[in-house]
């Protein structure tokens, strides 16, 4: 895959075909035997390149906790000093409002804390697995135009995966199709 700065890159593929998988190996989650990683400028180290990314693979929320609190415990761990962070990401992804705790959030609400915790610390390159899953017409349409404008305003490079086309379609400007963890083409809108 070729991604260049400012990029929303859609990796389309079917279930199981590796989008997942590819997004440990970029992250460091996941050994692989073969090929290279490269993140960032050349010369930068794969660690560098990490350490600029944010991601979202998955929940890891503590249901008892509200949003702020989880975030809280995600800005300590990743050692993001500025304590207005929580707020600047939770306005970023419309929860400032939200008081309650995470067993009480919608999926929607619930994709979207994950999306502010992969923003903590202002990544220039933010990895999102399959944000849209599982969520209504009007939620993916919610995430789809919060991911336009973070990477219109914040100039944030953005990876996506689904195997919904028609909704990355909607959302990317570059696309890589995977089939059997495999990148079969790349294309450009």
């Amino acid at each position: 895959m070729e991604i260049c700065k400012g990029d929303i890159f859609g990796l389309i593929g079917r279930n199981g075909s590796g989008k997942t998988t590819i997004f440990k190996i970029i992250l460091g989650l996941s050994e692989f035997n073969g090929g290279s990683v490269h993140i960032g400028e050349a010369g930068d180290s794969l660690r560098q390149g990490r350490g600029r990314t944010g991601f979202y693979v998955g929940q890891n929320f503590f249901p008892y906790m509200n949003a702020r609190q989880n975030l809280e415990y995600y800005r300590i761990l990743k050692k993001v000093d500025d304590k207005n962070e929580i707020e600047r990401v939770l306005e970023l992804v419309g929860l400032e409002k939200a008081k309650s705790k995470v067993s009480a959030f919608s999926m929607g609400m619930k994709q979207r804390l994950g999306i502010a915790n992969a923003l903590l610390g202002n990544p220039e390159i933010l990895i999102l697995d399959e944000p849209v899953n599982g969520l209504d017409p009007q939620g993916i349409a919610d995430i789809r135009n919060m991911l336009k404008k973070i990477n219109s305003e914040l100039g944030t490079t953005i990876i996506i995966s689904s195997h919904i086309l028609s909704e990355l379609q909607n959302t990317a400007n570059k696309f890589g199709i995977l089939d059997d963890g495999r990148i079969v083409k790349e294309l450009s809108d």
